[in-house]
């Protein structure tokens, strides 16, 4: 943790939007946490909550750029923070994380970070950028 209370920043990376960098995105994370003695579950459940945010970033802009920021609290926290460039507007709302249908191919990113997740929050600090912060425990 940085001197305000912050959780301290181990990886800060572009990667391009396509599907190709999803793998890159997760060997990274989960080997700046193998390297950090993060626990196997926790590490597991975090690559899980940045391959789904990822995807859904190159799912949603394709060809654009997406970021991660993986930051360490004090309190053992993993904080995964995906930023990606659209204009395909921004997440649903809460109540509409999941599949339209049982049988729909795509609509679980979301509700599946949410599970695995203590917080998620989703910014939109401007009209192409969604920032998703997801914090485990």
């Amino acid at each position: 943790m940085n001197l305000r209370g912050r959780p301290e920043v181990v990886l800060e990376r572009e990667y391009e939007g396509t599907t190709d960098t999803l793998r890159a995105a997760r060997t990274d994370v989960t080997g700046c946490l193998h390297e950090r003695g993060v626990d196997p579950d926790l590490r597991d459940r975090a690559e899980l909550v940045l391959s789904e945010l990822a995807a859904n970033a190159v799912q949603a802009s394709p060809g654009n750029p997406f970021g991660l920021r993986l930051s360490l609290g004090n309190d053992g926290a993993v904080v995964v923070t995906v930023t990606s460039y659209t204009s395909n507007g921004s997440p649903p709302p809460r109540e509409r994380w999941g599949p339209m249908t049982l049988r729909a191919p795509s609509g679980r990113g979301l509700m599946i970070v949410d599970e695995l997740s203590d917080q998620v929050v989703i910014d939109k600090p401007d009209p192409r950028t969604v920032v998703v912060t997801a914090t485990l425990r």
